[in-house]
């Protein structure tokens, strides 16, 4: 896990990650359609409902990963890197 933390966060560019405009739309992103909706759907599980909801929110780290190698193949600039990072 250190490695891969590592790996992510030297790729991270640091002056448009924390810029405005990033950081509202990862806030939009990330709120809406990454953990609400998975929260959500937990209602209509059975006993364990929360449980898997936010079980459900932690499996990023995989799509940060894919990011990443975008972003090295030149698939996806700085600036989408960091908005899907927040």
């Amino acid at each position: 896990r250190i490695f891969f933390s590592a790996s992510i966060a030297f790729s991270i560019p640091i002056g448009k990650l924390l810029s405005w405009p990033a950081f509202w739309k990862g806030s939009i992103m990330g709120i809406g359609p990454c953990i609400l909706t998975k929260v959500l759907c937990a209602l209509f599980m059975g006993d364990a409902r929360f449980v898997i909801g936010w079980a459900m929110v932690g499996r990023a780290e995989f799509a940060y990963y894919i990011a990443q190698m975008a972003v090295a193949a030149g698939m996806m600039d700085g600036g989408t890197f960091s908005i899907l990072l927040w």
